[in-house]
């Protein structure tokens, strides 16, 4: 799935959203977290997308390496699990131990905040600067499947700009990735 800026309802300078999800490690976090930070960074993952699979070594590594410069970092999953039960909140507990996250990883349940923020597939990010305000919307890199084939890391580049107080040269990138797995309506 692909997106265009155009098609994003939740643009560049939007606030940071008020929300608490549970993690998968028992504590309630969210939008406090982040502004605890210089920059912070919203990655809605999943455990079953190949995207996310692919890039998920590299979110790992850069959230290792600006977290002591100032980055707080949350990953959320907001896919129905009883369309994807590799997605569930038990299941995501018995990754966030197994690769040893260093981010929390957030449920999203009822969809709410995936909404709050416009979200459509995973890997998306969202990263505000200090401020609370959008700074970059889009990929980790440009390639989110395939990690041997990565020549432009988006993520890392923006997050640099965002911590030295610059606009980064490329606000949106298109992420590209699985659609969010919404649940039935009614």
């Amino acid at each position: 799935m692909e997106r265009n800026a155009a098609s994003a309802t939740f643009g560049i300078g939007s606030k940071l959203p008020n929300f608490s999800l549970p993690s998968a490690l028992g504590k309630h976090l969210g939008a406090e977290y982040l502004r605890e930070g210089k920059a912070g960074l919203v990655a809605f993952v999943c455990n079953h997308c190949p995207y996310v699979k692919g890039s998920e070594e590299m979110l790992m590594r850069i959230v290792r390496r600006f977290e002591p410069h100032g980055l707080r970092a949350v990953a959320i999953s907001s896919n129905d699990a009883a369309q994807y039960p590799e997605d569930s909140y038990e299941k995501m507990k018995e990754k966030a131990v197994q690769l040893g996250l260093p981010y929390p990883y957030l449920y999203d349940d009822s969809q709410e905040v995936a909404k709050q923020f416009d979200a459509a597939c995973t890997p998306e990010i969202y990263l505000f600067d200090g401020a609370g305000k959008l700074a970059y919307h889009g990929a980790i890199n440009d390639s989110p499947r395939d990690p041997s084939k990565v020549t432009k890391e988006h993520l890392t580049e923006a997050i640099e700009a965002v911590l030295a107080g610059r606009t980064p040269a490329a606000p949106f990138v298109n992420p590209l990735g699985c659609s969010i797995k919404w649940k039935p309506k009614g």
